[in-house]
């Protein structure tokens, strides 16, 4: 089981209370379940989405028609989930608030960069980080020294975290959010993981992969991809696709992995596939015993339901029928 020796009691907030039973917790999310967003056509077609939101819990949220406020809504509904787990069972999911809030560091580089402190600060209130980390994001005088404090509190873990400036000069954001996210994957991939939480990374791994290979044969890129180590399917048969330059066998690749097939590969087909692989995996693993399926299973759902909130907000003017392909249903 992923227990104490885990190595980020720095990185996300340390609750001395105990929580509920696990029996308790399961019970609570069955009933929110219901509250998930199943019918996408209203907001597809509404000229204010967000503003039409019926469930309660999504109205405060939605009124700042942002990314981050969208963010915010998920945050606070992954920080419930994780105050109300016993100690056991929130080490067991530690792996994954933190790599959810990988997401949370990145929407802070962007609002420190744009001077933006006081939303800054609302998005880190929701934050599951800990007092400490909290302090020093909102204590940077600038980009670079934010950059220096991540760094900090990311290489008791590893030391393939460090040279964040050195990477933000030359690739910017993207370059930071890539390190961070592909180094964060390989350390989880080398600890102690509950199985049901270790299928979940692979398949992680395997998409984020795939996705890598996909894009690179697409746009014909000349920096080579970096391919997450981990996952099950080997480096070198991506790197042998890459060398042959077969695009198609892509959807070889992810048919092994969804079993859903893709006639013609294209961005949006590729990434949602391999996103509703990832739902019918963690359906099935929601009927296992220990529970562990079943909360993964909602906190994946509400992850989508905020990816699919935000395409709709930044499409709102897209074309109805290429909207409705973007999301992931």
């Amino acid at each position: 089981m992923f227990t104490e020796n885990y190595r980020s009691n720095e990185l996300l907030e340390e609750r001395e209370e105990g929580g509920y039973p696990a029996e308790y917790l399961l019970s609570r999310i069955k009933g929110k379940r219901v509250s998930l967003i199943t019918d996408w056509e209203p907001l597809i077609s509404d000229t204010a989405p967000l503003e039409s939101l019926c469930p309660s819990c999504y109205k405060g949220f939605a009124a700042e028609t942002s990314s981050a406020g969208i963010w915010k809504r998920l945050l606070a509904e992954y920080r419930w989930v994780y105050l109300q787990m016993e100690k056991s069972l929130r080490n067991i999911f530690r792996p994954f608030f933190l790599y959810s809030e990988l997401r949370t560091l990145f929407f802070c580089l962007r609002l420190k960069a744009a001077g933006e402190g006081v939303r800054m600060e609302q998005i880190l209130a929701s934050s599951l980080f800990s007092k400490k980390l909290k302090k020093a994001l909102t204590g940077s005088e600038d980009i670079h020294d934010m950059l220096e404090e991540i760094e900090g509190f990311f290489m008791p873990l590893s030391f393939k975290f460090r040279g964040l400036k050195g990477i933000f000069t030359k690739d910017g954001f993207q370059g930071v959010e890539q390190h961070l996210t592909n180094h964060y994957l390989e350390y989880v991939m080398s600890s102690d993981l509950h199985p049901v939480m270790r299928e979940f990374f692979i398949r992680l791994v395997d998409a984020r992969n795939v996705i890598a290979l996909y894009k690179h044969l697409r746009w014909e890129l000349k920096d080579l991809p970096y391919f997450i180590k981990g996952g099950s399917i080997k480096a070198s048969r991506l790197r042998s696709i890459l060398d042959r330059e077969d695009i198609f066998e892509v959807t070889l690749l992810i048919r092994s992995l969804t079993g859903i097939t893709v006639q013609i590969p294209d961005p949006t087909g590729v990434e949602n596939t391999l996103y509703r692989g990832m739902t019918r995996f963690l359906r099935k693993r929601g009927r296992e015993i220990s529970g562990i399926g079943l909360i993964l299973d909602y906190l994946w759902r509400c992850s989508l339901e905020a990816m699919n909130l935000g395409i709709i907000l930044h499409g709102k003017d897209m074309e109805r029928d290429r909207l409705r392909a973007e999301l992931v249903l």
